[in-house]
């Protein structure tokens, strides 16, 4: 049975697998966000990624560990922050604010016409 931390390091290359033919050069940032890269996936100039698995079935988005994702985002950055989480049934979900949320709808309905 894998560990939270290496369970969390398998979240980190799904992501990065997930997006690798729109950046070629994504993958897990080093040291899981911990050194000069923002958050736990480098090689994206449109996203602040960070990943978190939890060994339960329910999922909760802790409001700290929110405020310190967006928190990192450079002045004036045009990144958005997304938080991915992994329950034990490995349901993956994506939580963003609405805000950021209808910002990228917006833009992705303007690409289709």
């Amino acid at each position: 049975m894998k560990s939270k931390r290496e369970q969390g390091k398998t979240l980190e290359y799904i992501v990065a697998d997930y997006l690798k033919d729109i950046y070629p050069y994504i993958r897990p940032s080093k040291g899981s966000g911990n050194s000069n890269e923002l958050g736990d996936i480098a090689g994206i100039d449109t996203l602040l990624i960070e990943c978190k698995y939890r060994n339960t079935k329910n999922i909760t988005i802790k409001e700290d560990v929110w405020n310190k994702l967006y928190n990192e985002l450079p002045i004036n950055s045009k990144r958005v922050p997304i938080y991915v989480l992994q329950n034990k049934n490995k349901k993956i979900w994506v939580a963003l604010e609405l805000k950021d949320f209808m910002k990228i709808f917006k833009e992705s309905k303007k690409k289709i016409k």
